[in-house]
């Protein structure tokens, strides 16, 4: 079983907290992950080179590389094109790209790190979600944590995997006893 499975079935249990479109563009981000390391060809993408790199600096600054890898090690901003793409309207999609050219205005690329973090803060501060759309930076975190928390990266750097979390011990249970899951007697 892979990750994407394994998220699939987690959700099921959950109760669906995962949208069906979520799903469906998880099970094709692992397809295109396959045939190709980028995710998207350019031509699928809503954003062209500058803001898929953008895109990539933001998600790395919430996610940085320290230790444990970062957002960009987890392939988080592949990841965020398709759900970019697949998974939101075209409301959220135009205010999504409308940050990044925000962003783009500004020379993102070209500042320091600690102003890129400045002007980060900012655009959190002003962010206010409509009726209708998250707002550019609701998006990007949420997208960044999903992204990251689903990857084997970032699910090996933050979860200490117990296979076994105690000893398994074989009862006897005597006749007309009630059982200790559904309380019938055996």
């Amino acid at each position: 079983m892979n990750r994407r499975e394994a998220v699939a079935r987690v959700a099921w249990l959950m109760g669906g907290t995962l949208s069906t479109p979520t799903l469906m563009a998880m099970s094709q981000w692992g397809q295109t992950a396959d045939k190709q390391s980028s995710g998207l060809s350019k031509a699928d993408s809503l954003l062209d080179d500058s803001q898929r790199e953008i895109v990539a600096r933001v998600s790395d600054i919430i996610i940085p590389r320290t230790d444990t890898p970062g957002a960009i090690d987890a392939g988080v901003p592949a990841f965020m094109d398709v759900m970019l793409r697949d998974c939101y309207k075209k409301p959220a999609q135009d205010a999504f790209v409308a940050g990044v050219r925000n962003l783009e205005s500004k020379n993102f690329l070209a500042l320091k790190p600690d102003q890129q973090t400045e002007i980060l803060k900012q655009v959190e501060a002003s962010a206010t979600p409509s009726a209708t759309s998250p707002s550019f930076w609701q998006i990007v975190k949420e997208v960044t944590l999903l992204g990251y928390f689903t990857s084997e990266a970032g699910i090996k750097a933050s979860f200490d995997y117990q296979p076994i979390p105690g000893r398994f011990e074989v009862i006897k249970i005597k006749p007309g006893q009630k059982d200790f899951m559904y309380g019938n007697q055996v």
